[in-house]
């Protein structure tokens, strides 16, 4: 216990020793965990490098009290997002191949038309409320997650995405095959 002490506050004066120590110690265990869920071996690399990134990245702003479960929790996570937006990504591919077939340049027209439709109203929304929301439906993070992320409670987490998505389906309201493309399911 004494020496994960030394380790983490070596990691928060920014030693790399420490980093490198706690890579070579962790590195295989974690790739393993992440491969249970992804069962693809360079997702699973990209994971955990992500989790060794942000571990870096963010030790001087969170408080670790101990590095394995910090590090199996980001990697846990980050697999359940990519899961989640791997079925979002098929979910969207379904809708698009269930449209029936047009010009292909009035679809092509339209797609951009309704992106840009979608990027000005995400413009709309207030800085925190749009971060929600991008964490939600963009990367598929869950509502606990953007809470932890934000540091902010569940209940405000659900009150911006209640928000973002009522001026969505007000902008959106002809395009329901759009919102569910935009937005998931809701």
């Amino acid at each position: 216990m004494e020496n994960q002490k030394l380790l983490i506050n070596a990691l928060q004066n920014r030693q790399e020793k420490a980093l490198e120590k706690i890579f070579n110690s962790y590195w295989k265990r974690l790739y393993l965990y992440a491969h249970s869920f992804v069962d693809d071996h360079q997702v699973a690399q990209d994971l955990v490098q992500e989790i060794f990134i942000s571990l870096w990245e963010k030790t001087e702003t969170v408080k670790i009290e101990q590095i394995e479960a910090y590090l199996f929790r980001g990697v846990k996570y980050r697999a359940i997002n990519y899961v989640k937006l791997e079925k979002r990504k098929v979910f969207s591919e379904q809708v698009l191949e269930a449209r029936p077939a047009v010009d292909g340049v009035k679809e092509h027209m339209d797609y951009l038309e309704s992106e840009e439709l979608f990027l000005r109203t995400m413009g709309k929304l207030p800085n925190k409320c749009r971060r929600v929301f991008y964490l939600s439906r963009v990367q598929g993070y869950n509502n606990k997650e953007i809470a932890l992320e934000m540091d902010i409670s569940i209940r405000t987490v659900e009150t911006h995405i209640s928000n973002a998505l009522r001026l969505f389906k007000l902008h959106f309201k002809n395009c329901l095959s759009l919102i569910v493309l935009f937005l998931g399911e809701y």
